[in-house]
C-alpha cells in the first residue's frame, strides 16, 4: 500500500478477487498510479492549522502541492508564524530527547537520549525537514493513516511518500508560514 500511495483498504477494494489472507508471489494487481511529476523548487510553504493542511507554491504564486498534514495536539506547543528551513534530510536519525518530552513518563523512565536509525518506521519516517525552532520541523510517519490528526507533539507529519516529495522541493531558507 505504502508503493502505491494507497490504504491497504483501497487496494482490497481495487481488487475484490484477490484472497488477502493468501496472497502469492506474482499476483497482478490494480492500484493507483503514484508518480508525481519532478519536484519543482517551492519558494514558500504554507501549514493551515484548522484545516489540516500543507500547500507549497512557486515563485509566482502557483500551487505546487496540497497534503493533508498532522499537527500538534497541544496548541501552546504548536510553532505559529513565519519558520525557515534549516536543514532538509533524507533518511534522517530520530533522536528521542527525554528533556524535550517532559510529559512523557516512558521518557522519564528512560533517563537518557535514544537514537534510532534511519528506515520508513523511525518515527521521523524518510524525511526530516528541520526548522528554525529547535526540535521542530516537517517530517514523515511510519503510520500514514494517521495523517490529518492532531496527534504529534508539535511538528508537521506527512506521509512518507509527502515528505520525501516536500523535501526535494525546499531549501534551506524556504519560509514555511504556519
Amino acid at each position: 500500500a505504502e508503493r502505491t500511495h494507497g490504504h491497504p483498504n483501497l487496494l482490497r477494494r481495487l481488487n475484490p478477487g484477490v484472497n488477502w489472507d493468501a496472497v502469492a508471489a506474482g499476483t497482478e494487481l490494480v492500484v493507483p498510479n503514484a508518480t508525481y511529476p519532478r519536484p519543482r523548487r517551492a519558494a514558500l510553504v504554507r501549514i493551515s492549522l484548522a484545516g489540516r493542511y500543507l500547500r507549497a507554491f512557486d515563485g509566482n504564486g502557483n500551487l505546487l502541492v496540497h497534503f493533508p498534514v498532522s499537527i500538534g495536539r497541544v496548541a501552546e506547543k504548536r510553532p505559529v508564524g513565519e519558520l525557515r528551513v534549516a536543514v532538509a534530510v533524507k533518511d534522517p536519525n530520530y533522536t528521542f530527547d527525554p528533556a524535550v518530552f517532559p510529559e512523557s513518563e516512558e521518557g522519564r523512565e528512560l533517563g537518557r537520549r535514544l537514537v534510532l536509525p534511519p528506515g520508513p518506521n523511525n518515527p521521523v519516517g524518510v524525511a526530516w525537514i528541520g526548522l528554525n525552532r529547535p526540535g521542530y520541523g516537517i517530517h514523515g510517519t511510519p503510520a500514514p493513516e494517521q495523517v490529518g490528526r492532531t496527534e504529534s507533539h508539535g511538528c508537521f507529519r506527512l506521509a512518507n511518500w509527502n515528505a520525501d516529495y516536500l523535501r526535494q522541493m525546499v531549501a534551506v531558507g524556504t519560509p514555511v508560514w504556519v
